[in-house]
């Protein structure tokens, strides 16, 4: 530990630079009544009906992120869903499909097929296909049976699973498996219909999406599967899509709505928007914005007040404590009261910028507690064009 954190009685700076998450070692949580809300929502529709799907809505740096990293990596897990996080997609359907199975793997995904595939099959002929296991079948794919021979068991195999029951859907599906040893990886041309080789069959898109997340879940032993997307905001602002854009964008949207409806697949959808995007995306389909419409699909962060603030460094300089300190539920190396401008700690991002840069200025002739002249310097330089008010010690 260096001297400066020595002094300053914290074992690391327990804030971040880029205010994106928290740094190793320290657990990121969303304040309580933000969390209470979502896990609220969550169990709400989880015991109801209709669409699955809760949108975040705050300006930038209020904390959508860390509300739904916090999701991901904590709630959703408690409750078997499985979920994947996009970080600003592009508005295109498969661009979805093209970052799921990516992430999973071509060679997971396919052994999941195979794996799951083959348990649901009784038949003698049909089931020696799956015996040898997959790894084995990859490294003698190309000297056992002819490829459409395999192909075409295992086409049956699928929709015997019920994983569906259209033919090239499990066609498809078939062919990840079947082509896996030739080529390991997923390409964008893969789910793009109108490509030559594509995966997927044209107008044939959101069943087989339906089909992609129903193998996901069932082989991975979830109750069920949830889209967080993040910063949704960068495409959902009319002015910065053409009318292509803006049709796929829209196009998108209803089809991942449709999902989180569907009662055959047990999927949620969770993104993050700036009132802005919010606005504009009612404006724009006003019949969409009216199926996500309503306070049990919607979660708006306020702006951080100084009590709220003030627990957020708490947390933070807690989870950084130097062992045997006394200075547990203090904000040490902080003053007891808040002397940044309302702008600056009433959002989170500023907020934390301007912390972690206290704590990195800091050496030994740096006035502990710091002094509020100090942490207005500090706050200063981070926003050297504002136009500054004096915000008064209280």
């Amino acid at each position: 530990m260096s001297d400066t954190l020595n002094k300053l009685e914290l074992e690391f700076n327990p804030f971040e630079p880029a205010a994106s998450g928290a740094p190793l070692g320290s657990e990121l949580v969303p304040p309580a009544p933000l969390a209470n809300r979502a896990r609220d929502l969550l169990d709400r529709h989880r015991t109801g009906h209709g669409v699955k799907a809760i949108v975040v809505v705050g300006e930038y740096g209020t904390g959508k992120t860390c509300l739904l990293q916090w999701l991901h990596e904590r709630v959703l897990p408690e409750r078997r869903i499985k979920s994947f996080y996009f970080d600003n997609p592009g508005v295109q359907f498969y661009d979805l499909a093209n970052a799921l199975l990516r992430t999973v793997g071509r060679k997971d995904f396919a052994k999941m097929i195979w794996e799951y595939a083959g348990s649901h099959v009784s038949t003698p002929y049909r089931r020696s296909l799956f015996q040898p296991g997959f790894e084995e079948y990859l490294s003698s794919s190309t000297r056992s049976r002819p490829q459409p021979d395999i192909a075409a068991s295992l086409q049956q195999a699928i929709m015997t699973s019920g994983i569906t029951g259209d033919e090239q859907i499990a066609h498809c599906l078939a062919r990840i498996v079947t082509d896996a040893a030739r080529k390991p990886y997923f390409e964008y041309r893969d789910f793009i219909s109108r490509q030559s080789g594509s995966l997927v069959a044209e107008a044939e898109e959101a069943p087989y999406f339906g089909s992609i997340l129903k193998m996901i879940s069932r082989g991975s032993g979830a109750d069920g599967i949830a889209f967080l997307i993040d910063e949704f905001e960068e495409i959902g602002l009319q002015k910065r899509l053409t009318k292509r854009a803006a049709h796929d964008y829209l196009a998108t949207m209803k089809r991942l709505i449709n999902l989180a409806q569907s009662e055959e697949n047990d999927f949620w959808l969770i993104l993050s928007m700036t009132p802005d995007a919010y606005e504009k995306t009612g404006e724009l389909e006003p019949a969409l914005a009216e199926r996500l419409s309503g306070q049990e699909h919607r979660i708006r962060i306020e702006p951080l007040d100084s009590g709220a603030a003030l627990a957020l460094m708490r947390t933070r300089v807690d989870a950084a404590r130097s062992k045997g300190g006394s200075r547990g539920g203090t904000l040490f190396p902080f003053p007891d009261e808040i002397p940044f401008e309302p702008t600056t700690f009433n959002n989170p991002r500023k907020l934390v910028k301007a912390c972690f840069s206290a704590i990195v200025r800091a050496d030994h002739r740096t006035t502990l507690p710091f002094t509020s002249d100090y942490l207005r310097e500090v706050e200063s330089d981070l926003n050297p064009s504002s136009d500054r008010k004096q915000h008064p010690e209280s």
